[in-house]
């Protein structure tokens, strides 16, 4: 059961409702249950907003004109799709390859970066060292057989790392693997490029260093340091300066696409053969090839920057409202997200089922996030008609506890 304050007043219907979304989010792990499972499971709640998992609402639009328009041209292309096995990971890296800018040894393609995370965790990584709070699989992956150490990131300080500190307990941890993400999930932080370079510079006696440019294209801004590839920022390059580090990219944030369960990741090249050989060589779908197939296309990447400079237009409108709220703290982001601590005594799973309950507004309480202490929501930024109403939402929940 939800702990409440006795001064929120909730009636038996909220009551039962909340203490079945407790089970089923113990039966989820440490991540939410998907929108389809919600709705499965709770028919009678209307979910208005999935302000839970993070994606780019206005790209999946644009990839669903393009899929419609395909298949209309070709009416067996979706049949083909189901009906015979895509191509293998090299034809598929093979195709990708020149938009990324990079030889296509370099490139493995995944079933969704999850995929790519416990790939590279479990066959190159005896002991990982992570950032906390950040996003699980990196230490889940590990499991009982590798060593996992943590560096702890201050939420006084917006979850800034820093440098020096960083570099001295990666190497006074003996790790063999290092993980960075930037934009950092949940926080939103970004390492800049001199910072990234400086770091990469001074672990290069590290194994393995895994940088995770997942929300990358939602931190509006060009660095000299970052190449781009369609005028899209992304790290790959570094792969070539940098022997031992390993790029991953999801493709389901900022393309809107989680469905489809597409991601890569770039490495040494021999390290690409290793996981082919170990079972990885046909683990795409039909659709995720389909989707890999148009960036191939000048037209889809062009309207992809469109769309993509609208939605970041939103999330520093989101941003600039949110930094005006006295009704919780937020924390600067430079990726499609917000993190929210709850005002003192209030609950974040509280709020987290009241907002669904009450408004079917679905956001990500964060109590199972390790290295977060305190109560915190993560806040997904949609569309601007979405973000009024789980601001209206929250504001009404908070005034009511």
């Amino acid at each position: 059961m939800v702990n409440e304050p006795s001064v929120v007043s909730i009636s038996p219907r909220e009551r039962a409702l909340m203490d079945r979304l407790v089970s089923l989010s113990s039966s989820s792990g440490s991540h939410s249950p998907s929108l389809a499972t919600m709705q499965l499971e709770f028919p009678e709640l209307e979910v208005e907003v999935d302000a839970c998992f993070l994606s780019n609402p206005l790209a999946t639009d644009l990839f669903w004109t393009h899929f419609n328009r395909d298949v209309l041209e070709d009416p067996q292309l979706f049949k083909r799709m189901l009906e015979a096995y895509p191509s293998q990971n090299r034809v598929i890296a093979s195709d990708l390859s020149p938009a990324l800018g990079i030889d296509a040894g370099r490139l493995f393609i995944a079933n969704g970066a999850t995929e790519a995370i416990q790939a590279i965790i479990q066959n190159f990584s005896s002991h990982v060292h992570i950032n906390v709070p950040t996003f699980s699989p990196y230490y889940e992956f590990a499991g009982p057989d590798r060593k996992v150490t943590r560096y702890q990131l201050d939420a006084t300080e917006s979850f800034a790392l820093d440098p020096v500190h960083y570099v001295q307990s990666v190497l006074r941890s003996g790790a063999d693997t290092a993980v960075l993400i930037s934009p950092n999930n949940p926080d939103g932080y970004l390492i800049p490029d001199n910072d990234l370079a400086w770091i990469l510079g001074k672990l290069a006696s590290v194994k393995t260093v895994i940088v995770d440019e997942s929300f990358i294209h939602f931190a509006d801004r060009d660095s000299s340091g970052t190449r781009r590839f369609g005028a899209l920022p992304t790290l790959v390059g570094i792969t070539e300066q940098f022997d031992n580090v390993t790029v991953v990219k999801s493709m389901s944030k900022d393309f809107g696409i989680a469905g489809i369960r597409a991601g890569y990741a770039i490495m040494d090249p021999a390290r690409v053969t290793r996981l082919l050989a170990q079972g990885y060589l046909w683990n795409s779908s039909g659709i995720a090839e389909y989707f890999f197939s148009l960036f191939g296309r000048p037209v889809f990447l062009d309207e992809y920057r469109k769309v993509l400079n609208t939605y970041r237009a939103t999330i520093e409108r989101f941003k600039t409202t949110m930094s005006c709220a006295d009704f919780v703290r937020t924390y600067p982001t430079d990726a499609n997200f917000q993190l929210m601590q709850m005002p003192l005594g209030v609950s974040a799973d509280m709020v987290a089922s009241l907002l669904l309950v009450r408004h079917g507004v679905y956001v990500r309480a964060c109590g199972d996030k390790v290295g977060l202490d305190g109560e915190f929501i993560r806040v997904a930024i949609r569309t601007d008609s979405e973000n009024s109403k789980v601001l209206a939402a929250l504001k009404d929940v908070l005034s009511s506890i």
